[in-house]
């Protein structure tokens, strides 16, 4: 019975561990906190304008922070990043261009960002473009 007993107890640590570790935010690992991961341009002509958006990047550990590459889905969007590490409490921003040129219908493009702090611990987080292109 005493070893039931410490069974159910190690089992009990390993769930409140797990959950713990599942609750954790993107980019909380490496100190990264980017102020919203998707963005909704609307609806868009084809041949219209390109879409730009700027994603919020923020140092939030206690070390410099390096956006490593950025990495879209597809052609049709391209990213412009800073390549100077950020120093702890610096924002940057991650430019996203979509060109809705040959897309139609709803579109969600994602956007893969590898970030790598101070402390050589490394985070990839998807970015993600939705919206409507109509011809």
């Amino acid at each position: 019975m005493k070893h039931l007993r410490y069974i159910l107890i190690a089992l009990l640590a390993m769930v409140c561990v797990s959950t713990a570790y599942a609750r954790r935010e993107p980019g909380e690992k490496v100190g990264a906190k980017i102020d919203s991961i998707v963005y909704d341009f609307g609806t868009v002509r084809e041949g219209g304008e390109r879409v730009v958006h700027e994603y919020e990047v923020s140092n939030t550990g206690p070390s410099a922070l390096a956006i490593i590459w950025v990495k879209p889905n597809c052609g049709c969007t391209a990213p412009e990043y800073p390549r100077k590490p950020l120093k702890p409490g610096e924002k940057a921003q991650i430019k996203v261009t979509f060109n809705p040129m040959g897309q139609k219908g709803e579109v969600e493009k994602d956007i893969r960002v590898k970030f790598r702090n101070g402390d050589g611990k490394s985070e990839e987080l998807s970015l993600r473009l939705t919206g409507v292109v109509i011809p």
